[in-house]
């Protein structure tokens, strides 16, 4: 990544593990290149940064780039899926262009308000997901998925975002032509071996980092960040654990309400514990809070 742009970056974010893998020109080109199926070299490829980036939990995890002005990619990792991808490629893509209409006006060559259509680049979205949970090869999500009115009228906005699923042992062609990015998914897989045999996470990110230096997996960036690979990758699991906690709270908190509705119109507790489900006891230690 070129220290220009490195020096425009707002630095109180922390990098993913994705990041340091993918965040400069070769390995970005490459994961593009695997992915689409096109040869693009280093030198198409212009780095985008940022002072508003993509962030989860203090970490930034996407890689956007430019490919021969013609294109804008955004490359984004998640563990979880979220529904509103769509949305974050939305916000970033308008701070994109917002950055090159300020450029432009700056120049002089044209502007919002001209008679002369401006000339934007293309965008493209990805995520590369490698999460726990069962997901297909390739997804797509969208923007109007969002939308509060779903009805036959025509979309006047629309963004698509293509998830593939990145984990050990899916979308082989993309892996074989993406070799960092099939290293890196025979890391992961290694870390989630160990903990499955019941190592703690950093005992079992220690292994898999020693395993694929000897195999020749990553080598020389794990030999070069081993240390700090473990110590980033730690904190991203402990952003999802504690970011699936706060889902389950907040899925409580609803069913607890809506049960709280339901006791005080008398309805009965098979209703209750169907439409919530919420346990009897869970039913009744309410309505004794309640005082019902």
């Amino acid at each position: 990544m070129g220290k220009k742009a490195d020096a425009d970056i707002n630095k109180e974010y922390k990098d993913t593990v994705f990041r340091m893998l993918f965040g400069d020109e070769s390995k970005s080109v490459e994961l593009y290149n695997a992915v689409v199926g096109t040869d693009y070299t280093a030198n198409a490829i212009t780095m985008n940064m940022l002072q508003t980036p993509l962030y989860y939990g203090g970490m930034r995890n996407d890689v956007s780039f430019r490919v021969e002005d013609k294109l804008i990619i955004l490359f984004e990792h998640q563990s979880t899926i979220s529904p509103n991808m769509g949305l974050r490629c939305l916000l970033y893509i308008a701070e994109m262009y917002k950055k090159q209409i300020i450029q432009t006006k700056k120049t002089k060559k044209s502007n919002l308000y001209s008679a002369t259509p401006m000339s934007i680049p293309t965008p493209e979205f990805y995520v590369f997901y490698n999460g726990q949970a069962s997901y297909p090869e390739k997804d797509i999500v969208k923007l109007s998925d969002l939308f509060k009115m779903q009805d036959s009228r025509e979309i006047s906005l629309e963004v698509i975002v293509t998830v593939y699923n990145v984990n050990h042992g899916h979308n082989a062609e993309i892996m074989e032509r993406s070799k960092t990015l099939n290293e890196y998914a025979v890391f992961i897989a290694k870390v989630k071996e160990y903990q499955a045999k019941g190592l703690a996470s950093t005992d079992a990110m220690n292994a898999a980092v020693e395993d694929c230096v000897k195999a020749n997996i990553l080598h020389e960036f794990l030999l070069k960040y081993g240390g700090e690979v473990v110590s980033i990758l730690n904190m991203e699991w402990n952003i999802e654990d504690a970011k699936r906690v706060g889902e389950y709270d907040g899925a409580i908190k609803k069913a607890e309400e809506i049960a709280t509705e339901m006791l005080l119109e008398n309805e009965p507790m098979a209703k209750i514990v169907k439409y919530t489900k919420l346990t009897e006891e869970e039913v009744l230690d309410l309505k004794k809070k309640l005082k019902i």
